[in-house]
């Protein structure tokens, strides 16, 4: 008869084994003793308690300094896999423009590497969240928002991209190539993109407001972006100025539209196809060569926050809002699943996540361009925030992690990380969330 995990590691009375651990009940404490004997575990034993462990609540499984220590200086261990979040740091950090594991001197305050006193409206995070791209909210009356790259580990410096002082506006979208070497993002209409982590200027495009435009009008002229997976094309436009589609590395415009509306805008997998939201609730797709239409189809949502398409170009992501029941219900967070079958719309499944935070709405003017959706190797993720809260859920409507306030959010090019900002910042590492059949329906 085979030993049991309680027999290989310890005594069936002794409370501090791993295998006593594991058939208690999950809490803080009990994740505090079991990290340390996940480190000495054989390698079967590990693979008996990971899914023990993966089912527990995520916020119990935080991950130890020791093990982050390791994991950002490229050392990974079997056991990390095991921890759900890490608090990266907060915004005193960033404006420090040190990891925060290094501290602030108080002599040192006076002379902070950037302004992030009213916070943040975006994050970029490469596949590993070794660094991030971040930016501030703006000080209307004085400043615009700075971005920069803060180096969350003391192997990555930190590098200011664009100072604040230099405009009004604050940016609220930022995106990584898939690589992480190039980020994209747009402040007044001026799409700038960079080389990083280094910070150095690779190119810039006008996309400036038309002269009836409300620049306060966050929904029309705020810039969307998005990457192809290949890298080899980067997408971003707007609702008042169009979409161009670029070489991200050169800044080469191959395709120019009129605004169509726009609003947000997503990339197949080689940049052949071009997805961006239509009127209401529909979605166009066309061909980035010739810019020809291709598809128009009514998602059946009440609006269009995020796009994403699948990895292998097969499926489209459309996180949105819906309205169930009355006239003046709320809108709510939801999602279609789209297969596409050539030009046409093979078959749709909606996604009505249930658990929401309750003050969670899909309508917002935050809503409308914070939003944020994936499809990696995590399957379809969407992220969706607003003024009063946050939640990310899955393709299949189950809700995996929730803010109970506004945080700007932004998944790694891989869809396996989640980096959330409020006054504190952190990373949720999709894979370690409780275990979830990771494919998705494609229509039905």
């Amino acid at each position: 008869m085979p030993r049991t995990a309680t027999e290989r590691h310890g005594m069936d009375g002794d409370p501090t084994t791993l295998a006593a651990i594991l058939a208690g009940e999950p809490s803080a404490p009990a994740w505090e003793q079991a990290w340390p004997l996940l480190e000495q575990a054989p390698a079967d034993l590990l693979a008996e308690a990971a899914p023990v462990l993966l089912a527990w609540p995520p916020r119990l499984r935080p991950m130890p300094d020791h093990w982050w220590q390791r994991y950002a200086a490229g050392q990974a261990d079997p056991w990390h896999a095991l921890a759900a979040w890490r608090r990266l740091g907060d915004l005193q950090d960033v404006e420090s423009g040190r990891p925060a594991e290094t501290g602030r001197d108080e002599e040192d305050e006076g002379d902070d590497f950037a302004y992030f006193y009213h916070g943040a409206t975006s994050v970029a995070c490469p596949a590993e969240p070794r660094w991030l791209v971040v930016t501030a909210a703006a000080e209307w009356h004085h400043n615009g928002g700075d971005i920069v790259v803060w180096g969350t580990a003391p192997q990555a410096p930190s590098a200011m991209l664009l100072d604040g002082a230099r405009f009004h506006d604050e940016a609220l979208d930022t995106q990584l190539s898939p690589d992480g070497t190039i980020a994209v993002s747009s402040v007044e209409g001026r799409v700038h993109a960079w080389r990083v982590p280094e910070g150095t200027e690779a190119w810039q495009l006008n996309l400036g407001p038309n002269e009836d435009d409300d620049f306060f009008d966050t929904e029309r002229t705020t810039v969307r972006i998005g990457f192809s997976a290949d890298g080899s094309r980067v997408a971003a436009g707007s609702a008042a100025r169009g979409v161009r589609v670029l070489d991200p590395y050169t800044g080469e415009v191959v395709l120019e539209l009129a605004a169509d509306p726009l609003g947000p805008v997503a990339l197949d997998p080689t940049g052949r196809r071009l997805a961006h939201a239509g009127r209401a609730g529909e979605i166009v797709v066309r061909d980035t060569g010739s810019g020809a239409e291709l598809l128009r189809h009514d998602s059946g949502l009440l609006r269009v926050n995020a796009l994403a398409f699948a990895p292998d170009g097969g499926g489209l992501l459309v996180a949105g809002g819906v309205r169930e029941g009355a006239e003046d219900a709320p809108v709510t967070p939801a999602a279609v699943l789209l297969t596409l079958d050539g030009d046409a719309v093979g078959g749709a499944a909606p996604v009505r996540p249930q658990g929401l935070p309750a003050k969670l709405t899909g309508d917002s003017p935050l809503a409308t361009v914070c939003t944020r959706a994936v499809w990696g190797q995590c399957g379809p993720l969407v992220y969706a925030a607003d003024d009063d809260a946050t939640a990310l859920f899955d393709g299949r409507g189950r809700v995996l992690w929730t803010e109970p306030a506004m945080a700007a959010g932004g998944f790694s090019t891989d869809g396996r990380v989640l980096v959330t900002v409020t006054e504190t910042i952190s990373a949720v590492f999709v894979d370690a969330l409780p275990p979830a059949d990771r494919s998705a329906p494609r229509g039905e």
